[in-house]
């Protein structure tokens, strides 16, 4: 089963200089869905350091923008349905969470993470660790 990539995974790999280790424990195949990526580069602007947002670009581009997967027309339905669901039911959750959630669900994934964010949804996503 493919292995989608969450944003706090790729900070952590960000601070590691590598994601291979935190990779290490799941087969994959793994991908970037299009809402990390944005999300992992907007986050890159606002460290002070510019040796920081160099050192997250060079990662970005060495190692992560070749794992980045569209989002596509299943992907947004499902975050149409997903949004309106939280609604309904009172729930809120940030846009990128939302659409990251969305690609997974709709494309049957799993979804590697680092922090709880996806929590309120493991009834229908199955969260991995490294």
């Amino acid at each position: 089963m493919p292995v989608a990539i969450d944003t706090s995974v790729l900070i952590a790999a960000e601070k590691l200089g590598s994601l291979d280790t935190l990779i290490a424990a799941h087969a994959g195949p793994f991908y970037i869905p299009a809402h990390v990526a944005a999300e992992f580069l907007v986050g890159t602007h606002p460290p002070a350091k510019e040796h920081l947002r160099e050192r997250a670009r060079r990662l970005y581009e060495n190692e992560f923008r070749g794992l980045v997967d569209s989002f596509d027309e299943a992907d947004a339905a499902q975050l149409a349905a997903l949004i309106a669901e939280l609604r309904r039911t009172g729930k809120t959750m940030g846009f990128y969470d939302a659409a990251i959630a969305a690609t997974v669900i709709a494309r049957q994934d799993s979804l590697l993470v680092m922090d709880s964010d996806f929590d309120r949804l493991k009834h229908r996503i199955t969260l991995l660790k490294p």
